[in-house]
């Protein structure tokens, strides 16, 4: 009966080692040892379901083997405590395990973090230089080509001509392709003709509601835009033979389109082309050629008369 203690003692001992290092392996800083060990668990569960007890019976048999030498009434050797275990009766804390190195996405997060801080602030460097630019600006003259995607009809229409801006309420969009139609604000109305699709129907909003159709490129960098938009560069890009800034403005407070992205001007930091994200899903992008500023543009050019028998529907 003693050598029956003697060996069922030593088993334990053995088995308390084992559930010891294996806490290590499972909770330490190396990601090797800790696979190594859910491995092991793995092929023991395997055994165990084959029928096969895991490690347990060699165990028992090297204690059994150690405690045949044993004179009768010696106790069996105590079992070494574990590397970095406390001692019994010691008030000595183990050693802490060491904390696993950030993982390949936290420092790739780390990094993209830091990226789009540093593309945020040099995006507001360029709104404040275009701010500057566009404080001198009065009006706005220039050759336009233009690209809608209607998400709606699954159409990608194309246009030209020319548009014309007067601070701080005048606009015309007056088109080639195709011809006659025309976007123009007179600083009382917003009117919208379009005889390429009916020559009998006008469109007309009160000045200031005309959202997306009509984008003031003046009155969007005036002051501080920063206050107006998050602003995010995204890279330079080559526009009609310019180096140009690609900045992407997502509008703080409702603007009449959900975002819109520019291409600064590297030199004299105007926009030469804008691409808007509206409300409704639809994508407008703009392109400006032989852009002229400050030029003499009077009331004639702004007004609008609507043709005869047409039908005014008034929106917003």
């Amino acid at each position: 009966m003693r050598r029956i203690r003697y060996i069922v003692a030593a088993a334990f001992a053995a088995v308390a080692l084992a559930v010891v290092v294996g806490r290590q392996l499972s909770g330490g800083g190396d990601a090797p040892a800790a696979a190594e060990s859910a491995l092991v668990s793995e092929e023991a569960r395997a055994r165990a379901g084959a029928g096969v007890t895991p490690e347990a019976p060699a165990a028992t048999a090297e204690a059994e083997a150690a405690t045949q030498s044993l004179p009768a009434g010696e106790a069996a050797p105590a079992a070494e405590p574990a590397p970095g275990a406390a001692e019994p009766g010691s008030t000595t804390q183990p050693a802490p395990a060491v904390q696993p190195a950030p993982t390949g996405n936290a420092r790739v997060e780390a990094e993209a973090s830091s990226e789009r801080s540093e593309s945020q602030e040099d995006a507001a460097a360029i709104l404040r230089r275009a701010a500057d630019a566009y404080a001198n600006v009065n009006t706005i003259s220039a050759e336009f080509t233009q690209r809608l995607q209607n998400r709606l009809l699954r159409t990608d229409a194309r246009s030209r001509g020319r548009l014309y801006q007067r601070h701080p309420d005048r606009f015309l969009m007056r088109f080639e392709e195709p011809a006659g139609d025309v976007i123009v604000s007179d600083g009382r109305y917003f009117w919208l003709y379009y005889p390429s699709v009916d020559s009998l129907q006008v469109m007309r909003a009160p000045a200031g509601t005309q959202g997306s159709s009509g984008v003031d490129l003046r009155s969007q960098f005036v002051g501080d835009p920063l206050e107006r938009f998050e602003a995010t560069l995204q890279g330079r890009e080559t526009v009609g033979g310019r180096d140009a800034y690609l900045l992407t403005l997502v509008p703080k407070q409702p603007q009449g389109y959900e975002r819109l992205r520019v291409w600064v001007d590297g030199r004299d930091y105007l926009v030469r082309r804008f691409e808007i994200t509206e409300e409704n899903g639809n994508v407008r992008l703009i392109e400006l050629h032989d852009l002229q500023i400050n030029r003499a543009l009077g009331d004639d050019l702004f007004r609008f008369t609507p043709p005869p028998n047409a039908r005014i529907v008034d929106r917003g």
